[in-house]
């Protein structure tokens, strides 16, 4: 019986999600050479699409991007890890934005950028 690819991420995800960076490496490994010793490699993109949409379904989000004027300080990035376990979090400077921040989360956009501000005022004003 073959094993399908999102059957393969679920039982990636129920291994690595409570374990730490040395469990995750090592269950990487053991999925790796799994597949090499059936000649399955070619399969190893889609695994990587699946896990990342079951970790999406089970956690609610995959990436969040934070885009702000100045480098974010540690303590702050600490807080975002804690409420948002297993998201990626990235972080872009962006000067344009003045100050303030752009958040994506996945898909949804939450602008609070000075820039973005403005740019809705002209627009308003455009009007």
């Amino acid at each position: 019986m073959k094993i399908t690819n999102k059957q393969l991420a679920e039982q990636f995800i129920s291994v690595v999600e409570s374990g730490n960076q040395k469990e995750l490496e090592a269950a990487s490994d053991v999925l790796i050479a799994w597949l090499a010793s059936r000649g399955e490699l070619k399969r190893f993109r889609e695994i990587i699409r699946g896990i990342d949409q079951v970790w999406k379904d089970k956690h609610g989000m995959a990436t969040i991007t934070i885009e702000t004027a100045y480098p974010i300080p540690t303590s702050v990035r600490s807080n975002l890890e804690k409420q948002a376990v297993g998201a990626e979090i990235r972080e872009r400077v962006d000067v344009s934005l003045i100050g303030g921040a752009r958040i994506r989360i996945d898909e949804h956009l939450i602008d609070g950028s000075i820039d973005g501000a403005l740019k809705q005022l002209t627009h308003a004003l455009e009007k």
